[in-house]
């Protein structure tokens, strides 16, 4: 009776943990990187952003992320206090979400969203690594899913919420109609993750088998991939409620694509775990990052209500399902630091985004629309397949 007991509690310990990454990652990416999709349309029309600025903005985010992932993936001192730094950075990220309506200074918009995007790499690469590290240790690593859906909910929830709020009170209103969001779930963040392991090497090696350890000579190829992925996807990630609502007939439906990208990312997590279960995760990456390069062509191969929902759904349904996939991989490769494994595949990722959403932005001004952006980016998607092929296809 007491270790039934005991087992129930160490279980409630698990899940809570798991919400509460879930709840994280929601704030963290799903609203505090992923809200600028939605709202964009708004700034465009009644704060005059053009889609070059668009995408500066949205780069500056990204720089934000690419610096946080680093430096808490490399740095010592970040690592030893994990728990602190999430929690600091979790509060940081809500309230720079809200601040955004509190300006039209072009400047400040760009500090606002590379600190958001600072706090996003803190909180991504901690929570998933804290997490991570107590689901290897419990040996149920295929509630990973779990965690990452936290993504994807939070990116359907602010779809939802971007349009009711754009109506009654504007773009500044989506802006702060989305930090009441993230204040309501951001306790629970808080006080339910914990560092069980308190960043033990001990620990974290006894999750490493023999294989994995011989795959070792993948992981280059991973990051370069994973690398790709970033450069690829962020167009459609940054402009696709913008893309739709160029075509006239789309326009209505434009902030609804959003939903459809964020439902679908929920259900990719856990798809792609049973496919990579099954076949493995070079197998599974490969196979989403050419599912996801046809999402990606299809808004504007066939620009109607039909196309383009398809084509959130490939989209969604692929890019969370890539990360879980290329995290879970890259952690067992690099099992014995999984932050600094974390943190060098997310600062690469970081460095695509980059140059994808600032180029996709400048391309866009100088072409006048998203074709030819959109259309590179598929391609980038299917050399990134390309990348993990000829590294060599090994069922981890």
């Amino acid at each position: 009776m007491a270790d039934r007991q005991a087992k129930l509690e160490a279980d409630r310990r698990l899940w809570r943990q798991l919400v509460a990454g879930a709840l994280a990652l929601f704030i963290a990416m799903g609203v505090g990187r992923f809200a600028y999709t939605p709202i964009l349309p708004l700034m465009q029309s009644q704060a005059r952003v053009t889609n070059s600025l668009g995408g500066f903005l949205a780069s500056s985010n990204y720089l934000g992320y690419l610096v946080g992932a680093f430096v808490v993936g490399s740095a010592t001192w970040f690592r030893r206090r994990r728990l602190r730094v999430y929690r600091w950075s979790l509060w940081i990220n809500i309230f720079s979400t809200g601040a955004m309506a509190a300006t039209e200074d072009h400047w400040l918009w760009y500090m606002l969203r590379a600190l958001s995007g600072l706090t996003s790499g803190f909180v991504f690469v901690l929570a998933s690594s804290m997490v991570l590290d107590e689901l290897a240790n419990r040996q149920r690593s295929r509630l990973s899913g779990v965690l990452y859906g936290g993504v994807g909910c939070g990116i359907a929830v602010i779809g939802l919420a971007v349009p009711i709020f754009g109506r009654v009170a504007g773009w500044r209103g989506a802006w702060i109609g989305a930090m009441m969001i993230t204040i309501a779930i951001g306790l629970p963040a808080v006080l339910w993750l914990r560092d069980a392991q308190n960043g033990s090497p001990a620990a974290a090696s006894r999750a490493v088998d023999l294989p994995t350890k011989r795959l070792r000579t993948y992981f280059p190829w991973l990051v370069v991939a994973y690398g790709l992925e970033g450069l690829g996807y962020i167009v459609t990630g940054t402009f696709l409620v913008s893309l739709t609502a160029m075509v006239p007939a789309l326009r209505g439906f434009a902030p609804y694509t959003w939903v459809i990208v964020g439902v679908a990312a929920l259900a990719s997590c856990f798809i792609w775990a049973q496919v990579a279960h099954r076949w493995g995760s070079i197998t599974a990456l490969c196979g989403a990052y050419v599912v996801q390069a046809i999402g990606v062509l299809l808004p504007i191969l066939l620009s109607n209500v039909p196309g383009v929902s398809l084509g959130s759904i490939l989209f969604g349904g692929t890019f969370m399902g890539i990360t879980t996939t290329a995290t879970m991989l890259g952690k067992l490769l690099r099992s014995e630091d999984a932050s600094q494994a974390i943190g060098l595949m997310t600062g690469v990722y970081g460095i695509g985004q980059i140059v994808g959403a600032a180029g996709a932005g400048v391309l866009a001004h100088y072409t006048g629309g998203l074709v030819l952006s959109t259309v590179m980016a598929s391609g980038v998607l299917f050399l990134g397949a390309l990348v993990l092929g000829v590294g060599g296809i090994r069922r981890v």
